[in-house]
């Protein structure tokens, strides 16, 4: 029978930070649950635990946290980024996306930025549209996590006076610039790149492009997009619009594909009853009536 030798907790931290951690950044929150999860075994790949001889606690955690910037396990963020986080090495390719979706656990990729990771648009925008929880929300459903991920170490973990869940404020990163909506309805995402990322799925971003054309690059390149791309994704498109569009966003819909693209299917037809007759509904919502008017969708068509 071997014997393998014990190993310090520092030492163990490390080999754990750099063989299981994959993603681009972690935060002091992170860090402090996985210092906490280690030191709750006693033993770390076959491998005894010397503990710090204070036990879990904040000053054990900060020394862990040297540590490993010390031994470039870690490195300190870049400019733009939060001194709660940290980079990991050999992650520096992530995309703004991926850093983004790493640092807010609940939030997702959407509206221009989420056309781009679909191949919908040719535009390169210089900006990450970032879609995350309200304040309220977000702390709630950092609480329902800290709880899932401690477990019967969350009483422990607290006591030690380690790092919260908290919600960071993100500028810019690497020289693009994230602009963050903040809502009660976040939820409306799937992972991609072997869950690397959270991004709105196709045929929501389609919604989200009628809902908000103005961070989808606007009403005329949405029209562009829906006249290439709609009928490729149709069904999807129908499935999201019937489920979570309101009546004005189908009649949007509907006439960019009936009138626009030249799409004839009964689902986008049965549309028409969600008009409003006699009412003043308009195409672009941010923009000014125009007298163009399609009569079938009660819409003024001032794009």
């Amino acid at each position: 029978m071997s014997y393998l030798p014990a190993i310090a907790w520092r030492d163990a931290l490390d080999l754990k930070i750099r063989q299981e951690f994959t993603l681009p950044v972690i935060s002091n929150h992170g860090l402090a649950v996985i210092l906490t999860q280690l030191l709750a075994k006693d033993e770390y790949e076959g491998r005894a635990i010397r503990p710090p001889r204070s036990g879990l606690n904040r000053d054990a955690f900060l020394s862990g946290r040297k540590a490993l910037l010390e031994r470039g396990a870690l490195l300190l963020p870049e400019r733009g980024l939060p001194q709660s986080l940290m980079r990991v090495p050999g992650r520096k390719d992530a995309s703004p996306g991926e850093v983004m979706c790493a640092i807010d656990p609940f939030g997702h990729i959407a509206f221009l930025s989420a056309m781009e990771f679909h191949g919908l648009t040719n535009r390169l925008p210089k900006l990450l549209y970032f879609v995350t929880f309200d304040t309220a929300s977000w702390r709630t459903l950092a609480e329902q996590r800290m709880e899932h991920e401690l477990g019967g170490q969350l009483a422990a973990f607290q006591e030690a006076d380690l790092p919260p869940l908290q919600y960071s404020v993100i500028k810019r990163l690497n020289g693009v610039v994230i602009e963050t909506l903040r809502t009660k309805e976040a939820g409306h995402w799937r992972y991609a790149m072997d869950g690397a990322i959270r991004v709105t799925g196709i045929g929501r971003t389609f919604l989200d492009m009628i809902k908000r054309p103005d961070l989808c690059g606007g009403i005329r390149h949405v029209i562009e997009v829906f006249e290439e791309h709609a009928r490729m994704y149709l069904t999807p498109i129908l499935a999201e619009f019937n489920t979570h569009g309101g009546k004005i966003d189908r009649v949007r819909a509907g006439y960019i594909l009936n009138e626009r693209c030249g799409i004839e299917r009964p689902e986008i037809d049965a549309w028409v009853a969600d008009t409003a007759r006699g009412g003043s509904r308009k195409l672009d919502p941010q923009a000014e009536y125009a007298s163009e008017f399609s009569e079938k969708w009660s819409l003024s068509i001032n794009a």
